[in-house]
């Protein structure tokens, strides 16, 4: 892949005062990651009750997701449902510790996959696999499954990313991704995801967030529209891969679960609409189980001018 170096950070990036504060949080970061996954995992939802306390523009976002896709829950209920979402995201940014420090073992005692015989059959068709995921707030620890401790024996795992405007922050994500990934495409780079689906690798791929570009289709999500890029079609129509739907879980007891759902019907993609909604149909059941780990934070359901837009006021 044709990934610049995570590696590569100019010696000045290091000396910049607005780097400072950047480099002091990373080794806070790392001194946290000694502790065990369980009190990370308890220090990540403190910090996160925290933040649900601190009142801002995503904590308004995430409110105003949950009465839409939730109408007939009360305020109180759809309260919880925010707050529990913030412990959740806070113990999802301490999760990134675990993805880039914690060893495969350690990881490996806490991760379970179900459907695992559904990615092992679809390997045996001798073709590609996307692995079809959405963004929950524990995103990292879906990046699990390319570990050889949790699911041996299967083909290079090619991961999505996104190049962050801070060198060091993305270094440090790009490094966290890559211990659990073989190698690592951004949104841009098509012609490797196509590339490596050609080879025969594994991708996973999240594409569950707002698109409003000239493809853009609109799918029902929790009874709203919801504009939704429609490239998941166009590459199993280019190399016939298998689609998976793919979700992580969080359990009460701080434990993962990845969950392998059956293989979709290629045929469907003659109509992206009925292929995705099929997808978001699969999607939301997931979530119904565990409605505070998807990553309610983000504008979903934001189209093309003002008056579409329910995030205003």
């Amino acid at each position: 892949m044709d990934n610049p170096n995570p590696k590569k950070v100019a010696s000045s990036d290091y000396l910049k005062p607005k780097n400072w504060l950047v480099l002091a949080l990373l080794v806070k970061a790392r001194f946290i990651s000694l502790l065990p996954i369980k009190a990370i995992q308890s220090l990540g939802g403190i910090i996160g009750f925290l933040l649900f306390c601190i009142p801002s523009n995503r904590k308004k976002i995430a409110k105003r997701n949950i009465e839409l896709c939730f109408p007939d829950l009360n305020e109180k209920e759809q309260n919880k449902i925010v707050k529990d979402h913030f412990t959740s995201l806070g113990i999802g940014f301490f999760e990134v510790c675990i993805a880039r420090w914690k060893s495969d073992r350690s990881i490996g005692k806490i991760t379970q996959i179900e459907g695992l015989e559904i990615l092992q059959d679809a390997v045996k068709k001798d073709r590609g696999v996307v692995l079809l995921s959405a963004h929950f707030t524990m995103l990292e620890i879906s990046a699990f499954i390319g570990r050889e401790s949790i699911a041996p024996d299967m083909p290079e795992l090619v991961g999505m990313y996104r190049v962050g405007s801070n060198p060091i922050i993305n270094r440090f994500f790009r490094n966290a991704r890559l211990r659990s990934v073989d190698s690592l495409v951004t949104k841009f780079e098509v012609k490797s995801l196509i590339k490596a689906l050609k080879a025969k690798k594994i991708v996973w791929y999240a594409s569950d967030q707002n698109f409003t570009g000239k493809n853009a289709v609109n799918i029902s999500f929790f009874g709203q529209d919801a504009p939704t890029t429609p490239a998941i079609c166009r590459f199993a129509e280019m190399t016939g891969c298998t689609v998976l739907p793919y979700f992580p879980k969080r359990l009460p007891n701080g434990n993962y679960v990845l969950t392998i759902y059956p293989e979709m019907n290629n045929d469907d993609c003659k109509n992206p609409e009925i292929f995705l909604q099929h997808f978001y149909q699969c999607l939301e059941s997931h979530i119904m189980d565990n409605k505070e780990q998807y990553y309610w934070v983000h504008r979903r359901f934001k189209k093309p001018g003002s008056e579409n837009n329910p995030y205003v006021s």
